[in-house]
């Protein structure tokens, strides 16, 4: 079996799930965004009376409808990384080599 140094494969690690984080938050962070932003444009087309009540409704509906399926979305997601950075904290435990950053960062694997 190879000697590994694990320290390093560690950081590997480290780097990747700091990454997955990062998208994770980034995405729930538009998500959201985007919703608060449509919702005030909807918002203020109504009060001007400029949108009728039912048009808002649906617009609101499904507005409310995208920003959930999109936070599921990103949710399963990152549940798959974490479970794959799981699966790699094991592999060093029991002295295995992971691939490079770059292609771990890249989802190669």
């Amino acid at each position: 079996m190879k000697n590994i140094d694990r320290d390093v494969e560690l950081v590997k690690v480290h780097v990747l799930s700091e990454t997955a984080h990062a998208r994770f938050t980034t995405r729930v962070s538009t998500g959201f965004a985007i919703f608060v932003g449509f919702l005030v444009v909807f918002w203020t087309l109504f009060s001007e009376n400029v949108l009728p009540l039912i048009a808002f409704s649906v617009g609101v509906t499904i507005l409310s409808a995208g920003t959930i399926y999109e936070i599921y979305h990103t949710h399963r997601t990152f549940e798959k990384q974490i479970k794959k950075i799981s699966d790699m904290i094991e592999a060093v435990k029991q002295g295995k080599e992971l691939p490079s950053l770059e292609q771990l960062v890249k989802g190669r694997r």
